[in-house]
Order: C-alpha cells, then sequence, then structure tokens
C-alpha cells in the first residue's frame, strides 16, 4: 500500500520509519531544502536550543546523548536517524503540498484513498502534479503557522514587528527589542535579546511555570520527578481508565498538599523565588503546568541584573514608537518579536475533511485520526512533554489502525468526551496538547494496540525511574497483536 507522509520533521521520519517497517511503500513530502548537510531553517529561530535532557530527545532505535542540545546537533541526529532507517530514500525536498483530496467513490471519506497535489516549493506559478496514495499521514508539524495578534496602529509603527519564527542572527544586535508572549520561546528569546540588544523587554499577559533544569533544591534532574508514574500520579486523573491506576487515586488534599510543596522547590530551584512576586507564577501548580516549558539558561539573572526587564500587562496595539500596553505604558523598540504560538491549520486539505471543532480546538481520535475519515492520519498533533516519544507511538499506534489491526468504536463520542476533560483539567490546550500526562498517553496508545503498558519487570523501576521515555519502546514493529480499540 501507498502512503504519503507530509513532512520531514521529527513526526515525519518516525513516522516513515514506522511505515516502512509495516510493509507500507512510503514516499515523504518536504518543503525545506537541504542547505549545508541539514535543513534550511523552517519555522525556527535563531539560537534555538532543545529542552529535553539526555535520553529524553530520542527515538526508540537510535540513542540520543545530547543533553539540552543546540539546534544544529539536534538537526544532526534527525539525519542521522532518517539516513539509518532508509527514511532519506523516500524523501522528496523542495516540494511544497498545496491539496489533498478524496479520491471519488461511494462510501466514507478517504474510503478509495487520496489524490495528493503539490508542486516546487516556492514556485507558485509552477504547475501542480498529482499522484494517488492508499493512505496520507499529515505530519506538517504543530508549530509552523505563526500565530500573530492583529494589534490597531501597525501601519504607524517604524521598527520592524516579526514573529519568533523569522528571527534570525543579527535581528536584536543593538536595537532596542520587545519580546511578546510567556512561554519557553518568549523567554528564550528575551534572553538572548538581554545579551545582544542595547535594551530588552519582555511583555507576558500573565507568568508561567516554567521548570528548571534540576529540582530538589537544584540536586536532581527533572526527568526523574516529573517524568515517573509516581510524578504523574499527583495529577487529575487521566480521562481514560484504562490507563488510570491504584497510585493514581491519590486523595485530592494530599495531591495539594504534594503539589505546594513541589510549587516550592520549583520557585527555589529556578530562582523565581528571588524575583520579584509580580514575575512569579500566581497560582500553584499543576495550574497551566501544560503550558510549562525549562527556564532558559540566564534568564533569571538578565532579570535580576536588569539587562531585562518585564512587564506583566495585555498589549493594546501598536504606537510609532513601539508598543502601548493594557496599563496605558508606553513602550519604545526598534524591534517587536511576538512570540505567541500558533495555528494548527492544513490549508492543504479538502473542506470535506473537517479537523477543528467551531472553538478551534483539534478533534481527532486519539489525537491521531478524525472520526468518519479512512486512510488518513496526523502525528506530532497529540502532544506530550517528551513529544518525542509521543509522535513514535502514534506513528506505531497509526500503522496499526491503517492495516485495520484497530476497529475504534463512537470515536466521536471518545472525541467529545475527552475535549470536555481537556478543557476541565489542561486550559487552553487545544485539544492538542497533553502536557505532562506523557505515560498515561503512552499507555492508552499501548492498550489499544494490545501491547504490554508496563515496561520493566521490576515495581520499583516502573514507578520510581523515568517511564516517559522512548528507549523502553524498543522494537514495537515487531509486535502484532490485533485488538479492537474502545
Amino acid at each position: 500500500m501507498r502512503a504519503c507522509v507530509i513532512g520531514a520533521g521529527p513526526a515525519g521520519i518516525v513516522t516513515a520509519k514506522v511505515l516502512l517497517e509495516h510493509g507500507f511503500d512510503v514516499t515523504v513530502i518536504d518543503k525545506y531544502r537541504w542547505v549545508g548537510g541539514i535543513w534550511s531553517p523552517g519555522g525556527c529561530y535563531d539560537g534555538l536550543a532543545n529542552q529535553a535532557a539526555s535520553r529524553l530527545f530520542e527515538f526508540a532505535d537510535l540513542p540520543n546523548r545530547l543533553h539540552f542540545a543546540g539546534a544544529p546537533e539536534t538537526q544532526l541526529y534527525l539525519e542521522d536517524y532518517a539516513r539509518t532507517f532508509g527514511v532519506l530514500d523516500r524523501l522528496r525536498p523542495g516540494t511544497e503540498v498545496v491539496s489533498v483530496r478524496p479520491v471519488d467513490g461511494p462510501g466514507r471519506v478517504g474510503a478509495h484513498g487520496w489524490s495528493v497535489g503539490f508542486r516546487p516549493a516556492g514556485d507558485e506559478a509552477a504547475p501542480v502534479r498529482r499522484e494517488t496514495f492508499d493512505h496520507v499521514v499529515v505530519a506538517s508539524g504543530a508549530h509552523h503557522h505563526a500565530n500573530v495578534p492583529d494589534l490597531p496602529g501597525r501601519e504607524s509603527f517604524r521598527g520592524t514587528a516579526l514573529h519568533s519564527n523569522e528571527v534570525r542572527a543579527g535581528a536584536f544586535t543593538g536595537r532596542r527589542v520587545v519580546v511578546v508572549g510567556g512561554g519557553r520561546s518568549a523567554l528564550d528569546l528575551a534572553t538572548r535579546a538581554a545579551r545582544e540588544a542595547s535594551s530588552a523587554v519582555l511583555v507576558q499577559r500573565r507568568v508561567n511555570w516554567m521548570i528548571p533544569e534540576r529540582l530538589l533544591l537544584g540536586l536532581v534532574g527533572y526527568k526523574w520527578i516529573l517524568l515517573t508514574r509516581l510524578g504523574e500520579a499527583l495529577l487529575p486523573l487521566y480521562h481514560d481508565a484504562n490507563s488510570v491506576r491504584r497510585v493514581d487515586r491519590l486523595s485530592a488534599r494530599t495531591k495539594r498538599v504534594l503539589w505546594w510543596l513541589i510549587s516550592q522547590d520549583m520557585l527555589i530551584s529556578s530562582g523565581f523565588y528571588r524575583l520579584p512576586k509580580r514575575l512569579r507564577p500566581a497560582h500553584p501548580l499543576p495550574f497551566h503546568l501544560v503550558h510549562a516549558g525549562v527556564v532558559p539558561r540566564g534568564y533569571v539573572r538578565a532579570l535580576r541584573r536588569g539587562t531585562l526587564s518585564a512587564r506583566v500587562s495585555a498589549v493594546e496595539g501598536f504606537t510609532g514608537r513601539g508598543l502601548r500596553l493594557a496599563t496605558g505604558e508606553e513602550l519604545a523598540a526598534d524591534v517587536v518579536v511576538f512570540a505567541t504560538g500558533h495555528r494548527r491549520v492544513f490549508p492543504f486539505l479538502d473542506p470535506a475533511v473537517r479537523v477543528h471543532d467551531p472553538a478551534g480546538r483539534l478533534r481527532l481520535y486519539r489525537g491521531i485520526v478524525p472520526p468518519g475519515v479512512d486512510r488518513l492520519g496526523f502525528v506530532g498533533f497529540r502532544q506530550v512533554f517528551n513529544n518525542i516519544m509521543g509522535v513514535e507511538l502514534s506513528a506505531q499506534w497509526l500503522a496499526r489502525h491503517f492495516h485495520g489491526e484497530l476497529r475504534p468504536t463512537l470515536m466521536r463520542e471518545a472525541v467529545d468526551d475527552r475535549l470536555a476533560w481537556q478543557e476541565q483539567v489542561l486550559p487552553g490546550s487545544g485539544g492538542y496538547d497533553f502536557g505532562p500526562y506523557d505515560i498515561h498517553c503512552a499507555d492508552e496508545l499501548m492498550h489499544d494496540m494490545g501491547l504490554p503498558q508496563r515496561r520493566t519487570g521490576n515495581v520499583l523501576a516502573e514507578y520510581l525511574l523515568p517511564g516517559g521515555v522512548a528507549h523502553r519502546y524498543r522494537g514495537l514493529s515487531g509486535w502484532r497483536v490485533p485488538r479492537t480499540a474502545p
């Protein structure tokens, strides 16, 4: 069976590798070209660094010892993975997908396959070629289409306004920089502006929790606390009962006490406790933990030394000289950077394929397949903290689904239930971000596939050692146990 994978980022290359192992004839299409042996920049800012400690940013079948690696080293690891498992031979770089349409015929949408239209990237005058595939996987990335607020007064601003994706080397040097946003990218760029710019200001509507590289007063890496079954047991109950264990049913009072202790430790270990109270998170964990990232090195130091200043306010609009805040303050700027996230949209998809609800949330069963549509899947849109593991398990689930080994029922109802749970437990996740539920998400997919959820032979190791790591899931393509998903 022919399968087209759209996108050659981490989700795309691991999906192609898994589909090849499952006997599919795979074509990978990606709009970016090779430059000097690695991919040309696409959707990432200059100076981007990985948030992952060692053994977290790795696929199950290729170890990666890099520790909080930079983008070039991470790119080389991905290239090595794609070459090792034959994905590079299936790649069409510099090719843009412009349409994905279901092949006409009786039955459900996509039942007869998909017609994919593509052309050379950046050449809108080129004719569109079409090929037919039995299956299509959208792995185009969740951080590709920039979300920039439509603020009044943009035409009057005499400086430069950028999204974080567009920041390149030299953009800040000697200039007055204002960064808008409260996530990891915003803090990354504000920290960099503190080093390079003549002045640097971070504007955020609220202060999100940020995870220090090391917890327990700086003694233990965060993965040994947050990425364990015991750590996840402190979260609100997961929506799928098949992924809930006895330890997850700790009393709400016990969980509140433990989260208060963890919150205090995070403030101390990150250095946030030395900042003014207005620059610390206003609510205890796990409030908005889904939006947390790892604290950039040098961020707290820049605030304390005054090379970076911060405002907690909404932005009302542009002025000729910079930005006007909801507090009434005006900030002078030569460069305004919006680190305000991305829109998860798929402009190439046929209108018959609806993957969003009226609120803009993704409606995907298990975060992978749209209900009522055949032979189409999405990988990379069921995000967890260790997203590399998440995309690999999603690819394994999808390959079995394409083979007909999984026959889920009541998919729409399951999506409704899961979105209601996410809205309560993970507000603002858009039906996409499962945040800290690494192991619960893995257990859910493993249960569907009829594979063991427990990945060690030792109970203590199972609960106390990091479980949200890919190497515990080696060799899954060789396990083929058909099961009907609930």
